[in-house]
């Protein structure tokens, strides 16, 4: 027991020591930054990817239509749990630390632990965007307690989830939620300039078009019914990130490879890969695909289980089925915003058989997908993007801003 107690008082030891030298990188840089005058320019920022995707990559390419150029910078990095992983997230504090002293607008799309540690500079408007839609999962403040929650250690030294001077949202009721996971007041939250993630699958033509080159990319067949398969991934951390187990697609083959095909998309997080070879006339591994959205507009039914995809996928008025064998134990470990079975966009099933089999007797409920993206967008018009940076970005630069009610 006392050597049990020892390992355990050297791990707090060393997380408090990590925590504490991550925040005076952050610092050192900071106010070395603040020597210099904020510059106009806008910096997006992410910490569990490499890239930037989804409202970053929206946002990114609707500031680089602009006239005159309006001067951007991105931030990417992914946490890896070893030497060159730390030495790689020293540094990135560092650059992290300098930009959130210079930029005029730092908008982040997650967790971003340096926007935390350190006083915001006047003039600098710092806005989440988070990288998903809707309510689904608990996350941030409301599941401290759990084990994918933060450490105890990193939020009693750090207050997480603070210092955002707006932050966006699907409608009020997903604000709601957002308030209590990020521990901040309900008038900082903005739901009528609607997600830029979600202009992709909502602007014509161009919806259309990417729907068939993505098909055509892939070998969809004319004709096929596609099945995307695109789960959250399981485990506290996304460095340890693993591929549910449990969805027989041999099974689906058997069942559905004569008209269907089906589409896997492993989540980000998960680094190794299912081997297909004998499932090839059937089943593409479209993992590595950059935009999950390109992908549900080239489907036709949905296939998850606690992903926020259902939120998006829900826009397209196409069918959604939720495979959640496990469901019992997620919700005790994690925990949701809903009633994961009464009140998602689509049945929930715990066998491969009967995912199959409602999948080939079509009795779609296009009712309930409705209702569902009714109750969780206030805004959907494929102009989100443009909105964000004309009523939030443009002003701001111009020193114009006047706080969320000038979004409301």
């Amino acid at each position: 027991m006392p050597a049990a107690s020892d390992s355990r008082s050297g791990r707090l030891r060393y997380e408090r020591l990590l925590v504490a030298l991550r925040i005076w990188l952050v610092r050192l840089a900071f106010y070395f930054g603040r020597l210099l005058p904020v510059r106009q320019r806008v910096v997006l920022a992410t910490a569990h990817l490499d890239h930037i995707q989804g409202n970053l990559a929206a946002i990114r390419d609707e500031v680089d239509r602009r006239e005159p150029p309006i001067g951007l910078t991105v931030l990417a990095y992914r946490a890896q749990p070893n030497l060159i992983g730390l030495l790689r997230g020293a540094l990135n504090a560092l650059v992290a630390g300098y930009h959130l002293a210079r930029a005029r607008i730092f908008v982040v799309d997650d967790y971003f632990f340096p926007i935390y540690v350190v006083r915001p500079r006047r003039g600098t408007t710092i806005v989440q965007v988070w990288h998903a839609c809707g309510a689904f999962k608990r996350f941030g403040l409301s599941i401290g307690d759990r084990s994918f929650g933060a450490s105890a250690t990193l939020t009693r030294m750090v207050r997480i989830h603070s210092n955002y001077d707006v932050c966006l949202a699907s409608s009020e009721e997903t604000a709601g939620c957002y308030a209590e996971a990020f521990g901040q007041p309900l008038d900082r939250f903005v739901w009528t300039l609607g997600i830029p993630r979600t202009d992709i699958l909502l602007r014509q033509p161009q919806a259309s078009e990417t729907r068939q080159r993505v098909r055509q990319q892939y070998g969809l067949p004319e004709g096929r019914r596609v099945v995307l398969y695109a789960p959250t991934f399981r485990g506290d951390r996304t460095y340890d990130a693993a591929h549910p187990a449990g969805l027989d697609l041999d099974l689906l083959r058997r069942e559905l490879g004569g008209d269907h095909s089906l589409l896997l998309r492993q989540h980000p997080f998960v680094r190794s890969r299912q081997p297909l070879d004998e499932l090839s006339d059937f089943v593409v591994d479209v993992s590595d695909h950059p935009d999950v959205n390109e992908l549900m507009l080239a489907s036709d039914v949905l296939v998850t289980d606690y992903s926020s995809v259902i939120f998006e996928f829900a826009l397209l008025g196409r069918p959604i089925v939720l495979f959640a064998p496990d469901h019992a134990a997620y919700e005790r470990e994690r925990g949701f915003y809903f009633d994961y079975r009464t009140e998602g966009p689509g049945p929930v099933f715990e066998t491969s058989a009967d995912v199959a089999g409602y999948i080939r007797a079509s009795d779609f409920d296009a009712a309930r997908v409705e209702a569902f993206s009714r109750r969780w967008f206030t805004v959907a018009d494929g102009r989100a993007a443009e909105r964000f940076v004309d009523r939030l970005v443009v002003p701001a630069l111009d020193g114009r801003w006047a706080g969320p009610d000038s979004l409301r």
